[in-house]
């Protein structure tokens, strides 16, 4: 064998090998136009991309993240793959049309909610970013993958928290510190302190504070600072966005 065709054959085998691995998806199921409906009609919801036979990149890799943890926290939610062919038998071609996935503009990802008739497709002007795949299944579904450090009975309680009067914020508290005897995780309890201290901080300076930490956090895990405490900062701000109002009342405005 000579070098040039050694070497060819070495180059042909890492695309190979790196092709593979981008399109590693853990946990997703890849389904063809034979078992979708079988397959979704299995499941509560599904969420499903539809992709390019090997997909790769950012956006893929994102949803291979989503998958990892939806699969953490939920057994209801099917996570699942659809590859399109535009070429030889135009494998599941006529399943993406049955969708109006534009293969223009892959992936395309759809939430199914108790069957296949049911379906949202996930807005085009959103990145596809873990977070933003968490929020959409969270606000569509009675599903919660939060974000990381959130906690689901946390969330509810800091839910448009500041826009309560000071009797209901008192309650949320307490019910926030009794929430937090039942936790057993040691990163749980600490989100439940952040949770805790968010709530005690808005009562004393209202929504100002809120607008003032956001970006401090912000900041500080801009700067140099330890993976582990870049982390920290994250589940921080991931916690205190769990806050955020849309609308405040006139006392807050």
């Amino acid at each position: 064998m000579n070098w040039n065709l050694g070497f060819l054959l070495l180059l042909l085998g890492l695309f190979v090998v790196d092709n593979c691995e981008a399109n590693t998806c853990p946990g997703c199921v890849d389904l063809d136009d034979i078992i979708f409906n079988k397959t979704i009609e299995r499941f509560p919801y599904a969420m499903v991309k539809f992709d390019i036979a090997f997909p790769y990149g950012e956006k893929h890799e994102a949803f291979a993240a989503f998958s990892r943890a939806a699969h953490a926290v939920t057994d209801d939610l099917l996570i699942a793959t659809v590859g399109i062919k535009d070429y030889g038998d135009n494998e599941n071609k006529e399943l993406g049309e049955r969708y109006d996935i534009d293969d223009k503009k892959f992936p395309g990802i759809m939430l199914f909610r108790h069957g296949v008739n049911d379906f949202l497709h996930f807005p085009e002007h959103l990145d596809i970013t873990v977070d933003n795949l968490k929020t959409f299944v969270s606000s569509n579904t009675e599903l919660f993958i939060g974000k990381e450090g959130c906690l689901k009975e946390y969330n509810e309680l800091a839910k448009n928290f500041v826009n309560q009067n000071e009797e209901e914020q008192k309650l949320r508290l307490q019910k926030a510190e009794e929430l937090k005897q039942s936790l057993k995780r040691e990163t749980d309890q600490a989100s439940a302190q952040f949770y805790k201290l968010f709530m005690e901080k808005l009562m004393a300076q209202g929504y100002d504070y809120f607008e003032q930490e956001i970006k401090r956090l912000q900041r500080l895990k801009a700067g140099k600072v330890s993976a582990a405490k870049k982390q920290e900062l994250s589940r921080k701000l991931n916690i205190l966005e769990s806050f955020r109002v849309h609308v405040l009342t006139k006392e807050e405005l």
